[in-house]
């Protein structure tokens, strides 16, 4: 099976379709790969022992809290890890938010297998929906960012660059140094 992927790897400078695609899905694959994942890990303890605790509203409100605070914090990593041009930076954005936004599905889970009341259970699974809405907003910016040309890596100094020894010393030393 070819994934949308393949055509952005091998492009040199992808378009802005191929790049969409591309990031979409990655992003798509990520975030609901670890939203599985939780929901596995939650069954195999649920199968393992079943829950025979009781509600408890505090600890279900710092969840949901805990589940919150990791959108902000994942929309704001993904957007200043993916600031440079070029797809690897796109891509990198991509990864880091699917992976970030897509914890609350771990609190919802804890949440739900702990037997806690329906909203905040409800409130956790509508946090991973945010989260998921969230890193689709942030496509576009990726695609623009992925469409662009990466910054060359810096060149290391050769001979010609480096100041002859001393030269630091009498710049710092200022204009009337004898």
């Amino acid at each position: 099976m070819r994934t949308p992927l393949a055509p952005f790897l091998v492009a040199e400078l992808p378009d802005a379709a191929t790049a969409g695609s591309a990031l979409r899905f990655v992003y798509a694959a990520t975030f609901l790969a670890q939203v599985a994942l939780a929901v596995a890990v939650g069954a195999l303890l649920v199968w393992i022992g079943p829950s025979s605790g009781r509600p408890h509203d505090l600890m279900s409100a710092v969840l949901v809290a805990m589940a919150a605070v990791h959108l902000p914090i994942g929309l704001l990593l993904a957007w200043a890890v993916s600031r440079r041009p070029g797809k690897g930076s796109a891509l990198v954005g991509a990864l880091t938010a699917a992976v970030v936004l897509s914890v609350p599905a771990w609190f919802a889970v804890l949440l739900a297998i702990t037997g806690q009341r329906f909203p905040y259970v409800a409130a956790a699974w509508a946090l991973v929906a945010l989260g998921y809405a969230g890193g689709m907003v942030l496509t576009p910016s990726w695609v623009r960012r992925a469409t662009l040309p990466a910054d060359p890596p810096a060149a290391a100094p050769t001979a010609g660059d480096v100041p002859p020894a001393g030269a630091t010393d009498r710049a710092k030393a200022g204009p009337h140094a004898g």
